[in-house]
């Protein structure tokens, strides 16, 4: 059976989470049940499990398809029909049989979007906030550049924090901006790979710092290990939006 890849963007408000759950709709429910409806059985491999809230612009899946499906075209639209208005398929490609979605990405980029104005066609997608010290903030963006271990950045109750070998913890960031944009504050993150929430703590402990009840001094503590603040932001601003290979 031919293996594809898929590129899609989604509002994760609607959902909770990317992860198949029996009992709630997730992303991976909606995909499957719209696969299943014109023939495909498969099961779905993502290139990441977004939480509850949060959105994508460049997820990317994997999965194999009846060869029936010879006209990805055909079948991007299909299932486009049958997923709007909250999921939509960029682009479907073949790929090998052995590409993963998760384990053959080699860098992926989040970005979270701060907002200047309160709207109610804002507020879903970004957060009301208005920097004050954005040079600060650049200058705590590149604190975080460079290989660590992101266990105080980790979420308390999630696998990762189950997981004892402090190996399994550490992640490289390559690169990270900020820049205004009209009436937003975008902050980028591009590494190897990200733990649950991490960037949600990050960004939350980067506002505490643009409130000056943090310092930058306290961020490369907490790098070093020490738990010092470690509340995630809101889920709304955070966005998927790149994955490579």
């Amino acid at each position: 059976m031919p293996t594809i890849a898929m590129r899609l963007a989604y509002n994760g408000g609607a959902f909770f989470g990317f992860q198949s759950q029996s009992d709630v709709l997730t992303i991976s429910n909606a995909l499957e049940s719209a696969l299943r409806s014109v023939g495909i059985y498969a099961k779905i491999t993502g290139s990441g499990r977004t939480d509850r809230g949060v959105h994508a612009s460049a997820q990317v899946i994997s999965l194999k398809i009846p060869p029936f499906w010879n006209d990805l075209e055909h079948l991007k639209h299909e299932l486009n029909t049958k997923l709007s208005p909250n999921i939509t398929i960029k682009r479907i490609w073949h790929v090998n049989e052995n590409f993963n979605a998760r384990f053959s990405a080699k860098r992926r980029g989040y970005c979270y979007i701060l907002s200047s104005h309160i709207s109610p066609f804002l507020t879903p997608f970004a957060l009301p906030y208005e920097l004050k010290n954005p040079t600060l903030i650049k200058n705590a963006l590149k604190i975080l550049i460079g290989t660590h271990n992101f266990r105080a950045f980790s979420k308390k109750d999630s696998k990762d924090s189950q997981i004892q070998t402090p190996q399994d913890f550490v992640r490289t960031i390559f690169h990270t901006k900020l820049i205004r944009y009209k009436g937003l504050w975008i902050l980028s993150f591009w590494g190897n790979g990200f733990l649950r929430s991490q960037i949600r703590m990050i960004v939350g402990f980067l506002l505490e710092i643009d409130r000056g009840h943090l310092s930058l001094e306290d961020l490369e503590r907490q790098l070093q290990g020490e738990l010092i603040y470690r509340i995630p932001i809101a889920p709304c601003g955070l966005f998927l939006t790149r994955v490579d290979y």
